[in-house]
């Protein structure tokens, strides 16, 4: 089978999740198929991959000291998809697979040129990035539109599934749910740190992240346990109104916030941490999740965090009740029955998901046409 995948990050020139899940799944893919993947060319070179990269230049782009320049990102989303379908080769392609809006109308418009069927992959939509505040309508129409023409939608979760059939009236006949992998290597590798009464925040210091709850949950607990710490990874949009709040309300003195943090110090921030919260107001998946359980730390989670639908071994609760996770984190502080529990079960659960398993279950998807 020959497939070609329009992506938008590749490492390394990534800069999330979309760039993890692409490198893992077709590493595995492209040992048993023929793929080519077409990438926005930033500047990058890529190593040798199982699988073909083919860089795209874009035309509204421009470069400093050899890297690509973005100052509009939808139009230079615009100008990616148009430079792909002009630079696209039909030859021999028996699957076109897109991922998220930012590359859906190069797929549906390869799919009318060359008949090729077309699979695409949410692994959010605008309602989740804008936690439901002010969608943008131009996106939301892209969306609506590749979940109208495409043959077979993959979803990273039952909540992104239900919410595009909700609000784009997808056919969930032809939806499948694909949960994402972890590769358990570099974190039950890495060396056993002293986890000593540190609560963890990791990601994207943004309203759909939900920082706000986990700052009032810092709030609540620093006022039954002193001793506690907390712990912002993660650069955003909020981070300066965190800081503030945090002052405003005398606690900065428990807090660290180091900003961007390095995937290998991401981990010693997960295996120090005594517990780990995501109080997402909308998760399709939460990838971070499954870092922190197969690194051993006990997880509290929103409802609306996608992956939870699919756990046994976490806590959860509604996104915005922080009296309740203020309520679970001084029990799992104060309770090492309940962290050990929490921690052994919830690192086997994680070990479950694969990439491999990820994979297959795609293959599954294209088998299907």
């Amino acid at each position: 089978m020959k497939i070609s995948v329009i992506g938008w990050e590749l490492p390394p020139a990534f800069s999330g999740g979309l760039g993890i899940h692409t490198i893992n799944l077709f590493s595995i893919i492209g040992h048993m198929h023929d793929v080519t993947i077409y990438v926005p060319d930033l500047g990058y070179e890529f190593p040798p991959y199982p699988f073909h990269v083919r860089k795209v230049r874009l035309s509204r782009s421009r470069f400093v000291s050899g890297y690509a320049v973005i100052e509009d990102f939808y139009d230079s989303v615009m100008d990616y998809n148009d430079r792909v379908v002009e630079q696209f080769d039909p030859n021999g392609v028996d699957i076109v697979h897109c991922h998220d809006w930012i590359t859906f109308p190069a797929g549906i418009r390869l799919k009318e040129k060359y008949g090729i069927p077309l699979v695409v992959t949410f692994h959010s939509t605008e309602y989740d990035r804008c936690a439901f505040f002010n969608p943008q309508e131009r996106i939301m129409s892209i969306e609506r539109e590749g979940a109208e023409r495409a043959d077979r939608i993959i979803c990273v979760s039952n909540l992104t599934r239900r919410m595009i059939v909700d609000n784009y009236h997808a056919d969930d006949r032809k939806i499948r749910t694909v949960y994402n992998g972890v590769d358990p290597y570099p974190y039950i590798s890495y060396p056993e740190q002293i986890r000593d009464r540190d609560v963890l925040y990791f990601g994207r210091v943004t309203s759909q992240k939900g920082p706000k709850f986990f700052m009032e949950v810092a709030k609540k607990v620093l006022e039954l346990d002193s001793k506690v710490k907390f712990t912002v990874a993660g650069t955003g949009e909020l981070l300066p109104e965190m800081k503030r709040y945090a002052l405003e309300n005398g606690f900065l003195n428990h807090m660290d916030f180091p900003g961007f943090v390095s995937f290998r110090r991401a981990i010693a921030y997960y295996k120090r941490a005594s517990v780990f919260i995501i109080p997402a107001v909308s998760e399709p998946f939460g990838m971070t999740v499954l870092e922190a359980m197969i690194s051993g730390t006990p997880v509290i989670l929103s409802k609306t965090t996608g992956v939870g639908e699919a756990l046994n071994h976490v806590l959860s609760a509604d996104f915005w009740d922080s009296d309740r996770m203020a309520l679970y984190t001084i029990s799992i502080l104060n309770h090492r029955g309940l962290m050990k529990t929490l921690s052994d079960y919830g690192k086997m659960e994680a070990m479950r998901f694969t990439w491999r398993r990820s994979a297959m279950s795609t293959m599954e998807v294209y088998d299907s046409l």
